[in-house]
């Protein structure tokens, strides 16, 4: 049994390739757990982009049943107009018909008294007659002037309405989208985790290269000896 310089180069090339063989499986190993936490944390941008969806279905959902509110005040006002202009012609028919009967009270008044229909009987009709329509118009603007507030109102709440379904469409939109994203960003966690695995696999079959070449290395260095 000799000792010969081959002997000792094949010995070490075999501890040689034994730390490099330990050394690609730390490596892989390393590299799989930095891409295992980096998927995590893509994973965890994922739930929150999803949970940001969430929150603005929620919203418009909100939105929705504002504009729904909205809608009934809307009609609720548009109801109310109707009714006033309806109120005022009632009103003012009463105030005519009150004003006819006024007037025809003087005349019988003046005629059961053998007076003709002038001088003070002439002046205190006009001056009925001026009251009644004056009364009259007075009513039509109070009606007029109440009408046109709820029609204000009907279109401010229509607008508001209006505003409210757009904001929630506009919401799902970006619900959708975001989506979209959330989705990308797990596809792109499964990617780092699929990437580690294939880098632990390539550094544990380089591994196992090097502890087979180790063992060849071995046994030349044991046929030296012989």
């Amino acid at each position: 049994m000799a000792l010969s310089s081959t002997t000792f180069s094949d010995i070490g090339g075999a501890v040689s390739d034994i730390f490099a063989g330990f050394g690609a499986q730390a490596q892989g190993a390393l590299q799989r757990q930095g891409l295992d936490i980096t998927a995590a944390g893509t994973d965890i941008s994922a739930e929150s982009t999803q949970i940001t969806a969430q929150s603005l279905r929620t919203k418009a959902q909100g939105d929705i049943a504002e504009a729904q509110n909205y809608d009934l005040a809307a009609n609720l006002a548009k109801e109310n107009s109707a009714y006033t202009q309806q109120s005022t012609r009632i009103q003012q028919f009463q105030e005519a018909r009150k004003e006819t009967q006024t007037i025809g009270a003087q005349r019988a008044a003046v005629g059961g008294a053998g007076f003709a229909e002038g001088g003070s009987a002439f002046y205190l009709m006009r001056d009925s007659a001026n009251q009644g329509a004056m009364a009259q118009g007075v009513i039509g603007l109070q009606g007029a002037i109440t009408e046109a507030g709820f029609n204000e109102q009907a279109q401010s709440f229509t607008t508001m309405a209006e505003t409210g379904r757009a904001t929630a469409a506009s919401e799902q939109d970006i619900a959708s989208q975001t989506d979209t994203i959330s989705g990308q960003q797990r596809d792109i966690a499964n990617q780092q985790r699929a990437l580690g695995i294939a880098t632990q696999q390539a550094a544990d079959e380089k591994a196992q290269g090097d502890f087979w070449g180790a063992a060849l290395k071995g046994v030349a260095a044991v046929a030296t000896l012989f």
